[in-house]
C-alpha cells in the first residue's frame, strides 16, 4: 500500500471510523497514531482494532511519589498557550506491542508514544537514527526546533494537513532520535503525556 493510499485510512481512524477497508502496516507511527489505533478513537475502538483490551501502566514508586510532572508548555504552540490539567491522564500498554504507552484523557486516547527502536514511522523512521536522516526524508514537511532540555537537542515535527495531529519526534545532544509519539493537538506537543 502506498503512503497515499494509507492517508485516507488514517483520516478514517481518526474520525472514529471503521478502517476495515484499507487495513494500515502494523507497528507503524503516522501524525494519526500506531497502526491499527489512533489518536480520537474511544479505548474500546482501539482495543477491537488491537484485538485486546489495552491495560494500565503499573504505577512506579518514583512516579506514585511525585505529585504533579513539569508543566512546561506545550511544544510547537503558540507561546501564550498553557498546559491545561486533563482530568483521567492515564497510560496504557499492550501485551503486543512492547515499549508503547498509550495516553488516555479519560477514555479517549491523546497519543502513543515509543522510546523503542522496534518502531518506524511510515517514512522508515526509526528511534535511534539521526537528525540528519529525518530532515532528508521529510524535508520541507519537517519542523525543526531547539529541545527545552538538552543543550543541542532538537524537536522534530511533522503535522497533518489540518494540523489538528502530529508526529513528534525528540532527539538527544547526540543527533539521535530518543523518542517518538503521534497524536493530537495540544497533548502530542507536551513533553510529559500526563500531569
Amino acid at each position: 500500500m502506498t503512503r497515499r493510499a494509507a492517508l485516507p485510512a488514517l483520516l478514517l481512524l481518526a474520525a472514529g471510523a471503521s478502517a476495515a477497508a484499507a487495513p494500515l502496516p502494523a507497528g507503524r507511527f503516522s501524525v494519526y497514531g500506531l497502526a491499527p489505533a489512533a489518536a480520537g478513537q474511544a479505548r474500546a475502538q482501539a482495543e477491537a482494532a488491537l484485538g485486546q483490551p489495552l491495560q494500565p501502566e503499573p504505577l512506579l514508586p518514583s512516579r506514585a511519589a511525585s505529585p504533579a510532572a513539569s508543566r512546561a508548555a506545550p511544544l510547537a504552540a503558540p507561546p501564550a498557550a498553557s498546559r491545561p490539567t486533563t482530568l483521567g491522564c492515564h497510560y496504557r500498554l499492550n501485551a503486543q506491542q512492547p515499549g508503547v504507552r498509550y495516553v488516555l484523557a479519560g477514555d479517549l486516547i491523546t497519543r502513543i508514544e515509543t522510546r523503542d527502536a522496534r518502531y518506524a514511522t511510515l517514512s522508515g523512521i526509526h528511534v535511534g537514527d539521526s537528525v540528519a536522516k529525518a530532515q532528508k526524508v521529510y524535508g520541507k514537511r519537517l519542523l525543526v526546533a531547539a529541545h527545552p532540555y538538552f543543550d543541542r537537542g532538537k524537536m522534530l515535527t511533522v503535522w497533518s494537513p489540518d494540523r489538528r495531529f502530529a508526529l513528534v519526534m525528540e532527539a538527544n545532544d547526540g543527533g539521535r532520535i530518543i523518542t517518538m509519539r503521534s497524536g493530537r493537538m495540544p497533548e502530542v506537543g507536551w513533553l510529559e503525556g500526563c500531569s
